[in-house]
């Protein structure tokens, strides 16, 4: 064989070998990327990397849902306080404010309750971590609650019981409504619903000012006003406790001025969540010593019905 022979044939073993190799090389390189990606060289899903994705999808710090480790779903009535953030709110339950936790759907329609709405609620209660006497309350349903006193439930009569010249007797009252309001009174009564008047029948200067409140009413805000217009008639006391008649005392306010021949009395009263405010103008004469008694029944029997 020749030189040139020679050579060509130690090249052509020389390129044999290193394709065998670089062929090689390229295998091991895919199976290493396979393995990055989660497949093994069969093909087959890398086990430990599925296991890691399931593991991401159950987590969410931000899921209120309830979960395994929440308890039975309870039912409760309060009244909506307000916002804490954009995921929690505060309702007062059983006289005792408590915050709760609620998700964006809840949080988004709870929007348009107004501070003191009556709420009915749905919720489940779940453990907080590291310490098994606290308990983490989560809202799974909001709603406004039906206002109490609807005129739908409100009977067109009712029987009250009063005390009249030291002796306590049963009256029938018939049903007045008001805007926003309604209340019973007695025969000796008449409503006039346009100037919210409730006026004795013998004499329409015994009457009641009836005045459902906003909201947001300030109750020395009130105390202020009524005192100016109530000094016309006399020096204004502000009662409290045993100043005040038993059937008015768990008014917010009541302010007391007498004068020649005149007695008025400005009551406020926060009825079931709703304000209300009475100004009681007593003339004297025959039927002052009925009129009070009576005045304050009626005042009693109010209620809200928007």
């Amino acid at each position: 064989m020749t030189n040139m022979s020679l050579k060509k044939h130690k090249w052509k073993k020389t390129t044999g070998w290193m394709g065998m190799i670089l062929l090689v090389i390229a295998l091991t390189a895919c199976s290493g990327n396979d393995s990055e990606t989660g497949m093994n060289a069969g093909g087959e899903a890398n086990a430990n990397q599925t296991e890691t994705g399931n593991n991401s999808e159950q987590t969410n710090p931000d899921n209120n849902a309830p979960d395994d480790t929440a308890g039975e779903t309870k039912q409760g009535t309060g009244t909506f306080v307000g916002f804490i953030d954009n995921h929690s709110a505060e309702i007062e339950m059983d006289g005792a404010p408590a915050a709760f936790q609620m998700d964006e759907t809840l949080s988004a329609a709870a929007q348009s309750l107004e501070q003191g709405t009556p709420v009915s609620f749905e919720y489940v209660e779940r453990p907080v971590e590291g310490d098994a006497t606290l308990k983490q309350l989560i809202l799974t349903k909001l709603e406004a609650a039906p206002a109490k006193g609807m005129m739908s439930e409100l009977p067109a009569e009712k029987s009250i019981e009063v005390e009249l010249e030291g002796m306590k007797e049963t009256r029938t009252t018939t049903l007045a409504k008001g805007e926003g309001y309604a209340f019973y009174m007695f025969d000796i009564f008449s409503f006039d619903a346009k100037t919210n008047k409730l006026m004795m029948n013998y004499d329409s200067d015994y009457h009641v000012v009836i005045t459902k409140l906003p909201a947001d009413y300030d109750i020395e805000e009130l105390a202020k006003a009524a005192q100016s217009d109530m000094s016309k008639v006399g020096k204004v006391e502000r009662r409290t406790g045993d100043q005040i008649y038993e059937t008015m005392r768990d008014a917010e306010l009541f302010l007391f001025a007498q004068g020649k021949g005149l007695t008025q009395q400005y009551i406020v009263k926060n009825i079931d969540g709703q304000g209300f405010a009475f100004l009681l103008n007593q003339p004297v004469g025959e039927a002052s010593e009925g009129f009070g008694p009576l005045a304050f029944a009626s005042i009693n029997t109010v209620v809200a019905t928007d």
